[in-house]
């Protein structure tokens, strides 16, 4: 055992990593159904040997062996630039691709260039931003002063793909849509598919006067705002991450000091909920997506058991989670984890063969991390 350890800490000391003060220079090799899935798996293999750079004694060398996911989950190595070096396929199919990668160690959200290819990693999904707003006692649907100031930050510098909020505008005329999402992240992600969103963040923004403040301000207004934000994976229905904050302005007019002030609490609880889907991405791309796998033809006890076995076998799958199963409507649901993205795991669930008794698995449709099978079951 020390042996083994000994060997790969000279390995990890000799594998040609280059230092820079706040970078790690590492090559990843990957692959997978596809080139996208082969790139995510080499830049995962990236990040690991820069982590492994990082480990100075023995005993963090054993620890690593002892919680390697543990630590590849939690320790901060992203991938800031990369270079392909070579790509191809197997004799079996799978593309193959290795890269020499600039690994961050400053934090994602503060390196514009790591958080870009981090996002490019995740297919850039598409976000959606909803907020009940209401201004110093007014609450009109038009009132999209959080909705500004949050589109505005993911936009620029981060580069989001974003809804267009004048869809956004037609479902806050809908009393029933809004009291619907407000607290249910099922229903709020529910929404955000069926406007082709993969995130939903929604929340609530308020701003009061400062009772008072008045006389002291030489008759200027003081208004404070307290915003509320929750980010929701429109295909799990999960929380990825809730953020709030609180600010306050002064203006002459109410309206516009709290505008401004709802405006300004948006953006900083915008930050704040920014930290949480960065930890999410990170997470899915060093262990995998869960994805939401809906499979019909589903007869029997014994048919569930078969379809579940089978998936678990998917090379690439480290978790498969039963959801829900009705026998009369023969569908089983399913969260799947998977090193990898929708399309890699299609590609590799099409046509499969069951890995007990007969029959296969088919593809019937995919909807960004939304998969649907039919069990062909003989």
């Amino acid at each position: 055992m020390v042996r083994s350890i000994l060997s790969l800490a000279s390995i990890l000391v000799l594998s040609a990593l280059a230092f820079a003060q706040d970078e790690i220079v590492a090559e990843g090799f990957g692959e997978g159904a596809n080139r996208d899935e082969a790139l995510i798996n080499a830049k995962r293999a990236a990040v690991e040997k820069g982590i492994g750079m990082l480990l100075l004694s023995q005993t963090e060398v054993e620890n690593f062996m002892l919680k390697r996911d543990q630590i590849i989950t939690k320790t901060i190595g992203t991938v800031k630039s990369y270079d392909v070096l070579k790509e191809g396929k197997s004799t079996d199919g799978l593309f193959q691709i290795t890269i020499k990668a600039v690994l961050s160690k400053a934090t994602i959200r503060e390196d514009l260039a790591a958080f870009h290819i981090l996002i490019e990693s995740m297919n850039k999904p598409r976000t959606m931003v909803i907020i009940k707003e209401n201004n110093v006692g007014n609450e009109e649907p038009s009132n999209s002063s959080a909705e500004t100031a949050i589109l505005g930050f993911l936009k620029d510098p981060y580069e989001f793909d974003l809804i267009d909020p004048s869809v956004v505008q037609s479902i806050k005329s809908s009393q029933q849509k809004m009291a619907e999402i407000a607290g249910d992240a099922a229903a709020a992600a529910k929404l955000g598919t069926g406007y082709g969103a993969e995130v939903i963040i929604t929340g609530t923004a308020v701003s009061r006067t400062a009772d008072g403040m008045t006389q002291n301000l030489g008759g200027m207004v003081s208004v404070q705002a307290d915003v509320t934000l929750r980010a929701v994976n429109c295909a799990t229905g999960r929380i990825i991450g809730t953020a709030d904050a609180h600010a306050a302005k002064v203006h002459i007019s109410p309206n516009t000091a709290g505008n401004q002030a709802i405006a300004k609490a948006a953006t900083d609880a915008a930050k704040k909920l920014l930290d949480g889907i960065i930890k999410e991405w990170t997470n899915q791309i060093n262990n995998g997506a869960t994805l939401s796998v809906n499979v019909s033809g589903v007869t029997t006890f014994r048919n569930k058991k078969e379809v579940v076995q089978t998936i678990e076998g998917i090379a690439g799958v480290s978790a498969v989670r039963e959801r829900n199963w009705d026998g009369q409507s023969k569908i089983l649901e399913l969260d799947v984890v998977y090193k990898g993205n929708a399309s890699g795991f299609c590609d590799k669930a099409d046509g499969l063969k069951m890995r007990t008794g007969s029959g296969s698995l088919a593809v019937s449709g995919v909807e960004g991390t939304r998969i649907n099978l039919v069990a062909q079951v003989m």
